[in-house]
Formats: C-alpha cells, sequence, structure tokens
C-alpha cells in the first residue's frame, strides 16, 4: 500500500499512464483490420509495422535506463510519455506502410523510457518497497490497457474510424503525462551522479540477468502473437464479427490483472522461481498451439490460457530483474531495461516468423510453429539459478 496521501496521487497517476500505455501498444493491431483497407495492407504489412515498433521498444531500453539513472526515472518517464502521444496522433494521419512503420518506431522509443523507470517510481512509492507487489501492480494496469485496446477500440474505431480512435488515445495519454508531471515526487538524482562502467559491466554481463531475458523472449512469444494477430486472424480466417474477435481476444490481458497480483505474491514467497518459469513457458506454446485449432471456443481457451501464464511469468520477469541487480538502487531501471530490451529487441521476429508461414502455410501452421520456437528458449532458464529473490 501507498505511504502517505501524496505517494497515492503519484502512484495513481503512473498507474492511470500504465493504462493508457497498454492502450496505445494494442490498439493498432485491433483496429488494423479497419486501416488496411485504407492503406492496402495484408497480414505481412501487418508483422512488419509489428516487427519495427518492438524494435523501437527493445533497442530503446537500455538507454532509458541509462537516462533514468543519471537524471532521474520521472524525467524519463514524461518525456517516453510525451513522445509516444506524438507518435500516436501522427500515425492517425499516416497512409502509407512506410509512414506507419516509421511512427510506430517512434511510439515504441517513447514506450521504452516509461517501463523501467516507471516500474522503479511505483515500487518505490509501496510500503517496503517488494518487487513482487510493485510488479503485479503495474501489469495488472497493463492489462486492463490492453482490454481497453483490444475490445475497445475496435467498437470505437468501428463506430467513429480507425483515426478518430488514434487521435483519442494519443491525446489522453497526452493528458496522463501533465498528471505523472503533477503529482510524482521530484527525482533525487543528482546532476553529479556518473555512470559508473563496473557497475554497467555487472548488469550487462551478469549471466543470471542475461539469461532471464532470453527466457522471458521465448516465453512472451505467445502473448505477443495471440495480442497482436488473433483479432485480424479471426476476422479474415473465420468470418467473424470485429466487436466478438476483440472481446474474444481481449481474454489474454482480462486474466492477467488477477494472475499478475496473484504472481506477484507468488513471486514474494516461492523458493523454485525457475520452475515456475518454465510452466509459464510451456503453458505460453500450449496456448499458441490451441488456436491453431480454427474454432472461436479453441481461441478463446488459447487467449484465457496465455492470460494465465503472463500473469506469472511477466511478473517473475521483472520482479527477477530488480532483484539480480547487485550495482546499487541508482542501477534499478537499467537492470529492468536491460531484460526488457533482451525480450523486447528479439520480438521483431516472432511478427514477421508468423506473418511469413500464415502465407506460406496457412495460419494454423503458423501458430503450431510459433508454440515450437517458444519450446526452444526454455534451456535459457533452466540454466538459471532456483531463487531469484535477493
Amino acid at each position: 500500500m501507498p505511504t502517505s496521501p501524496q505517494n497515492s496521487k503519484a502512484l495513481w497517476s503512473l498507474i492511470l499512464a500504465r493504462i493508457v500505455y497498454a492502450a496505445n501498444w494494442f490498439n493498432f493491431g485491433a483496429i488494423f483490420y479497419l486501416l488496411s483497407t485504407d492503406v492496402g495492407a495484408g497480414v505481412s504489412a501487418l508483422g512488419n509495422v509489428t516487427a519495427v515498433f518492438y524494435l523501437g521498444l527493445g533497442l530503446l531500453q537500455v538507454p532509458g535506463g541509462l537516462l533514468a539513472a543519471k537524471y532521474g526515472p520521472k524525467r524519463v518517464v514524461v518525456a517516453g510519455i510525451f513522445l509516444t502521444s506524438l507518435a500516436v496522433l501522427g500515425t492517425a494521419a499516416a497512409s502509407t506502410i512506410p509512414e506507419l512503420e516509421a511512427l510506430r518506431f517512434i511510439a515504441g522509443t517513447g514506450m521504452a523510457f516509461v517501463f523501467a523507470p516507471g516500474l522503479v517510481i511505483v515500487t518505490r512509492l509501496l510500503r517496503g518497497g517488494k518487487s513482487g507487489m510493485g510488479v503485479g501492480l503495474f501489469n495488472s494496469a497493463f492489462e486492463i490497457g490492453g482490454i481497453l485496446a483490444i475490445f475497445g477500440w475496435v467498437v470505437i474505431a468501428t463506430a467513429t474510424g480507425w483515426r478518430p480512435s488514434l487521435v483519442l488515445s494519443g491525446c489522453v495519454y497526452l493528458v496522463t503525462g501533465f498528471l505523472v508531471m503533477a503529482f510524482v515526487p521530484r527525482d533525487d538524482a543528482g546532476e553529479g551522479f556518473v555512470i559508473q562502467k563496473k557497475s554497467l559491466y555487472a548488469i550487462l554481463l551478469d549471466r543470471q540477468i542475461v539469461l532471464l531475458g532470453l527466457g522471458v523472449l521465448g516465453f512472451s512469444i505467445g502473448n505477443t502473437l495471440i495480442s497482436g494477430f488473433m483479432v485480424y486472424y479471426l476476422e479474415t480466417s473465420l468470418s467473424i464479427a470485429p466487436a466478438t474477435a476483440g472481446a474474444v481476444t481481449s481474454l489474454v490481458t482480462v486474466v492477467p490483472i488477477f494472475t499478475s497480483i496473484w504472481g506477484g505474491r507468488l513471486y514474494d514467497t516461492a523458493s523454485k522461481h525457475r520452475l515456475l518459469m518454465v510452466a509459464s513457458m510451456l503453458g505460453s506454446a500450449a496456448s499458441l498451439a490451441v488456436v491453431g485449432m480454427g474454432s472461436l471456443y479453441a481461441a478463446a481457451a488459447a487467449a484465457v490460457l496465455a492470460g494465465v501464464v503472463a500473469g506469472i511469468g511477466f511478473t517473475f520477469a521483472f520482479a527477477g530483474a530488480r532483484d539480480f541487480n547487485r550495482a546499487g538502487k541508482e542501477y534499478e531501471s537499467l537492470a529492468i531495461a536491460w531484460v526488457n530490451s533482451i525480450q523486447l529487441t528479439g520480438e521483431f521476429f516472432p511478427p514477421l516468423f508468423f506473418s511469413f508461414v500464415a502465407g506460406w502455410l496457412g495460419y494454423s501452421q503458423a501458430w503450431l510453429w510459433s508454440g515450437a520456437l517458444t519450446l526452444a528458449f526454455i534451456p535459457f532458464v533452466v540454466l538459471m539459478v532456483e531463487n531469484w529473490r535477493r
């Protein structure tokens, strides 16, 4: 729980920003069916745009963590919110795939500046600063935003058009940036702070942190592909109505609202983090295989399963990143950002892989082979230590 009324305002401003952050993450894939008719694009273009978005998210994670260590997390979070907001507003005016790719890359860059510094602030605002509960709360907010995006934005975009729907999400995110500026306490980072190479290398070369990043990359394939492609798949391949397709796909974000908090408590009390993470990866792979069965009921079951394991897996991943940090409090953002960077930079490949296989062999094979790709990352987690808490 927050420790003061001021901390409560700061915490809720960050939670609200996190919700809208997720809405701007997922709404593009949810409304792509409407957008595609304007720009003349198919699943291949969706794969390309999604890939460059993840490149922006991944490549800028470490610079964002370094900036947070140097100038303080609040300044970096606010800058990231404003940058993403402007990119989303620009996307509403785009008319070609190259324009969409460039703007989604910029949107991903802004989001890269928000996650790790924002998570550090949330954890510090909570009494006791426990990693698991901080990550669980932040991730639950993300899943709420995912529901708004995957289901809500389908409805909004169908009623108003996809361009006005993006104007709305960009403007609301801009407002949350001003709320963070107003309520989050000022940064305590001093201008005299110097990033030490020894501390930097201690994080970037830490075996456990690198293995964790590779493991969460494999785990996240299921969540990425279901949230990014399943609405379009249901609409175009199974002829499901947009609102129904959005509602079914949104289950992947509804379920983790609850399992993220539970996952946070589990992280803070369990001793076999490695085993639980492997189980989550197996569940993620299974969810992709189930989607490939080609029915609405299978898609719903897959979304629920992916949501259950997402709440546990992502909470474990980022709480573990914070706890593996041995370089000092100032480098917490960097440790989280490095794990996120490994995961998200690698995430550029699964959308390209999926869209290529879907175009070549069909959707059923694309879902099945993507599940097999997830299993290839299990050895990285197996090589880690069993207990991840400090």
